[in-house]
């Protein structure tokens, strides 16, 4: 294949909308020198994803304060569960108990040696707040944001991702079940 002038040019014009006839002739490319190339970045993106594990994380709270769970699911890289919990956390908020759900399932992933981890949450906050796009201006999680930001520094590589509710109904349902077994009944 020739060497294209810069992959970075022929990416951007792809990401701008260059129909891949367009990029062929721009940048002198045969079909099947396209195609090698699609599969060098498919072959690059597939090592730079291998061993990474994924985390959903959820936390609930009845009465915000009140009645609090954590939850959290581990999967391995080939998506079978290896791990999950959830845990009362007595009265709290749902931005405590959301973060609660975030530290079992980060120190769950160390007992285990997970080097990579993908996390999963539906806390918009949360998500936002350690990814730096928010600041923690609550006192009370203040605490919580900077041991999650030390636990997962601990990991070779993680990334953080936002998710719907209905991607992360299996950590919710643990929360959710930690809280009914605690809860007075009434």
């Amino acid at each position: 294949m020739p060497e294209v002038t810069s992959r970075a040019d022929l990416f951007q014009a792809l990401a701008q909308g260059e129909s891949l006839d367009g990029i062929r002739r721009r940048f002198r490319l045969s079909p099947e020198e396209l195609q090698e190339l699609f599969r060098e970045v498919a072959d690059h993106y597939r090592k730079a994803e291998e061993g990474f594990w994924s985390l959903y994380s959820d936390g609930a709270s009845r009465g915000n304060p009140g009645p609090a769970g954590a939850g959290f699911i581990l999967l391995d890289p080939g998506g079978e569960i290896r791990a999950q919990a959830g845990h009362y956390l007595g009265v709290a908020t749902n931005n405590v108990a959301e973060y609660r759900g975030l530290l079992l399932g980060l120190k769950a992933a160390h007992k285990l040696g997970i080097l990579k981890l993908h996390v999963f949450s539906d806390s918009e906050l949360l998500v936002r707040q350690l990814n730096g796009s928010y600041r923690v201006k609550a006192p009370h999680l203040l605490p919580l944001w900077r041991e999650a930001q030390k636990e997962l520094q601990k990991f070779q590589a993680h990334a953080i991702t936002h998710v719907l509710r209905e991607q992360n109904s299996g950590a919710d349902a643990l929360a959710n079940r930690a809280i009914d077994r605690k809860s007075p009944t009434g």
